[in-house]
Order: structure tokens, then sequence, then C-alpha cells
């Protein structure tokens, strides 16, 4: 024996200090086979952010030119060669744009034919840069060349709703929305949060487990997500009412589970709240509208910084921006809505968080393509296109 030799609990310490230094501030744990990243506030990185957004251009506004003018946009794309693709949902159809955000056609219209819209609410795109177009009110998908050549059309023989992403050249994963019987109390457990379909529509599996509020209509609400995949195809899920993380393999694993600290409770507030539009849910406060991956495996999340007053939950649907923040033209002495409310935060690949990025605008849904960051604000209907800079 080597008289010079370590001790094996020095060894030991040793190794434990090194996994500490590796974690930094958060505290990581294994549940049930299933690694849990509690994240510290502000990420690894700080006040020294590791990358940084330029403003690109912004895309539509209430006052646009009508090819450039959208209503009630819901998705975002951009192929292969940097032309992007609107989801003017509003309008039943598809706004192309060249890599410079000037408008080159219209894909696709309202109609219950091939190739035609009722409410469509999601895309995405293969590698043949075709689109595929989710209608959840129609249960379909349209399937249409990057010219807008109709191909194909899936169907589903049950009701569904949620967001699409392809993850096989024949496979779809869709989820964000579950089954409706729950909230009406016709399903008598929980579904599965994601499903993998192939293009005939059947589901393939099933999985992601729902947190249980004690009522269908309460779990049906608070287990709303956003989700996206990454290079590798795994699915990334931020939620909009819990602070909850997810990252699953292609194959439904459960690969991790993140959290961190946010400026609010996510308990629910009042169970059976009616809203100012008469719908039915429980009051909790807003946590997550929207989740994109990057080339890079790191995962983007729209967060609020706070929750909206009410007197911004009553302009919410009728705001302009301005330098100063954001402006209703429905009052007669307009009054600013700060923009305050929405922030970015970026976890790596293994759910930790490295840093926050504080938005001046409001921001209902993200999309990344390359160092290409888009961001919707859905009541102006304004994209904006931020180039992800890395220092």
């Amino acid at each position: 024996m080597l008289r010079n030799a370590p001790s094996v609990s020095l060894i030991i310490l040793l190794a434990l200090f090194l996994v500490s230094v590796l974690v930094g501030a958060q505290k990581i744990e294994t549940v049930n086979g299933v690694r849990i990243i509690h994240n510290e506030k502000g990420g690894q990185w700080g006040a020294n952010l590791e990358v940084k957004l330029e403003l690109v251009r912004t895309i539509g506004g209430l006052d646009a030119e009508e090819n450039l003018s959208f209503f009630e946009p819901s998705d975002i794309i951009q192929d292969s060669a940097g032309n992007i693709y609107i989801l003017d949902s509003g309008n039943n159809r598809i706004q192309k744009l060249d890599p410079q955000g000037k408008f080159i056609k219209t894909i696709g219209r309202k109609g219950q034919g091939p190739g035609e819209f009722q409410g469509p609410n999601s895309m995405d795109m293969d590698r043949q840069d075709n689109l595929f177009v989710f209608s959840f009110l129609r249960r379909r998908i349209e399937v249409f060349s990057s010219e807008g050549k109709p191909l194909n059309t899936i169907k589903f023989p049950v009701a569904s709703t949620g967001d699409i992403r392809l993850i096989k050249p024949d496979q779809i994963v869709k989820g964000g929305l579950m089954d409706i019987g729950l909230q009406v109390g016709t399903l008598k457990k929980s579904p599965k949060l994601l499903e993998i379909l192939n293009l005939n529509g059947r589901t393939l599996i099933a999985f992601g487990e729902a947190k249980d509020y004690g009522d269908g209509n309460t779990t049906w609400w608070a287990n709303m997500f956003k989700f996206d995949t990454d290079a590798g195809k795994n699915i990334c899920l931020s939620f909009s009412r819990q602070n909850r993380v997810e990252k699953y393999a292609p194959d439904g694993k459960l690969i991790w589970r993140a959290d961190r600290p946010l400026n609010y409770e996510t308990d629910v507030i009042e169970k059976g709240f009616v809203t100012s539009k008469g719908a039915q849910g429980p009051k909790m406060n807003a946590v997550s509208v929207g989740v994109a991956a990057d080339g890079k495996g790191r995962i983007w999340v729209i967060t609020m910084r706070r929750q909206l007053s009410n007197e911004e939950k009553a302009l919410d649907s009728s705001i302009v921006t301005t330098d100063a923040g954001a402006v209703s033209r429905r009052k007669t002495q307009p009054k600013v809505v700060k923009g305050d409310v929405f922030k970015l935060e970026i976890f790596n690949p293994d759910g930790v968080l490295l840093g926050e990025i504080p938005l001046t605008h409001h921001a209902h849904g993200i999309r990344i393509f390359g160092d290409n960051l888009f961001i919707l604000e859905y009541y102006n209907t304004i994209y904006y296109q931020y180039k992800i800079i890395e220092k």
C-alpha cells in the first residue's frame, strides 16, 4: 500500500465537493428514478448572461398592411431557406414571407375540403419543408408543400386537442390540452399528457402524468402546457399554471423535472371560478405561456415575472405597443400597461436554470429556428424576430 495514497474518505469528500461545484446553487435529487432539479433564483449565469437577444424586426401589428395584418395568429415556422410561415388562425390561412419578412403568398383558406382550414391552431415542418397544420376543430392535420400544394390529410377518429410536433417522418407528438371529457366529468381518470400518432392518426403510445387536483375541472385547467422538441426529438414541457418544466425521451420516458423560485404561489386560489368571459375553471396564477428548444439543446421558457393587475387584464385584449409600454385603444384616456410582466428563462439540456432575460413587451408564444427566436404578442398581433447572440 502506498503511504501517500489518499484515503477513501478523502476521495469521497473530494468527489462530493466537485459535485457541489458542478451543480452550483441547484438542489438535485432522484425520486422514483427521475432526476428532479430545484433551481435557485437567477440561474447559474446570474448577472453575467452568456447570451443576448438582438431585435431583427417586427412582423405584423394592428396597423400593418393587409397581407401582414393577422387575426388571432397562433404559430410560426421558418424553413431551410429562411422563409417564414405565420399561421393566421383567425383568418384560416398561412402567410408565407421571405427571409426579410416580405409577403410572398397565402397558403390555405377557410373550408372543410382538402387544403382548407377551420380553426387551425398549431403547425410544424418536416425535413422536406412540408407543412403539417393541425385544426383541432376539424380533428385533422393538413399537409402542404412549402409552395402551398395540398399533399395529404391526416384524420383523427375522435376529438383531439393541443399542439403538434414531428418527431419522426412518420410520427407526430400531440399534447397541451387534455380530453375535454375530464373537465365535463365523462372521464373517470386523467388521460396521459402526450400521445404519439402515426400518419393515419392512430395513437402509438401515450405518456406523461397529470397532477390530480381532486376534480376533473380543476385538473383539466391546471394541467395545460406548451411543449417543443429538441434536436434529439426529446419533448420539453412547460406548464401554464404549475411550477413544472419537464423533458421526455422520444419513447415517453421522463428524463427530468425542474422547478424554480417564482414571485407568486401556484396553488389553487378558488375552484369553480367564473372568468369575465364566462368560462368556468379554477382561479390560479399564471406561470408560463410558451417553451422552445434551441440547437444547443437549451430550453427557453416564457415565464411571468408578476401577475397582471385587474386593470391590465381588462385592457389585455385591446393593447397597442408604444415606446412607453402598452396602451389601450379602448379607453378615451389611454392608460399605460407596464412592460415588466414577462421574462425568458433559459435552462440547459439537463434542466439546470442558466439565466433570465426580461422582456419589455407582452409575450404569448415562442419558436426557435437556428439562431432566430420568434416571440408572439398575441393581442397586438405582432411577431418579434430576435437573433440569439452568443457572448
